[in-house]
């Protein structure tokens, strides 16, 4: 009788714990994390991205990388909608071909569209045009991003 009630106990204790033991799904939302681009006509995609907003500064800085590659979009008071370099002085847009500051492209027009900008996910367009340390020019253009927010 003792090992009855015993296997009962002990069966009643691990039914009681698969049900009130509930899993919880409380993981940030994810996206395709992704920046393509192209660069004088030709297309590019990014092996390495990272968006940071910078809450003190209120600004947010999309980077992406391939190898020696790299591109960013520094927006300031970042939210949906369109940020244009003719009205917008606070742009910051640049595509580097090398590692260095002669193949920097740094823009002199130019545009980004968020269409998502949340506490954990930013995405857009973007096109710009500019030169670079040594004087030639170059476009940036059919750019798009999604990526995962990392706020600081």
């Amino acid at each position: 009788m003792k090992i009855t009630k015993t296997i009962l106990l002990f069966a009643a204790a691990f039914m009681l714990m698969t049900v009130s033991c509930k899993k919880s799904n409380n993981k940030p939302a994810t996206v395709a994390v992704s920046m393509t681009f192209k660069f004088n006509g030709t297309a590019q995609t990014t092996k390495l991205l990272v968006a940071t907003y910078y809450k003190s500064q209120a600004t947010v800085q999309i980077a992406g990388t391939n190898g020696a590659q790299g591109l960013s979009l520094m927006i300031q008071n970042p939210k949906t909608g369109t940020f244009d370099m003719a009205t917008d002085q606070t742009l910051l847009l640049s595509y580097s071909s090398a590692a260095d500051f002669d193949h920097t492209y740094v823009a002199s027009t130019g545009k980004v569209v968020i269409t998502t900008f949340s506490s954990t996910n930013i995405a857009g367009t973007f096109s710009f045009s500019g030169t670079d340390g040594l004087g030639d020019a170059g476009a940036v253009t059919e750019g798009s991003f999604s990526a995962n927010l990392i706020t600081q």
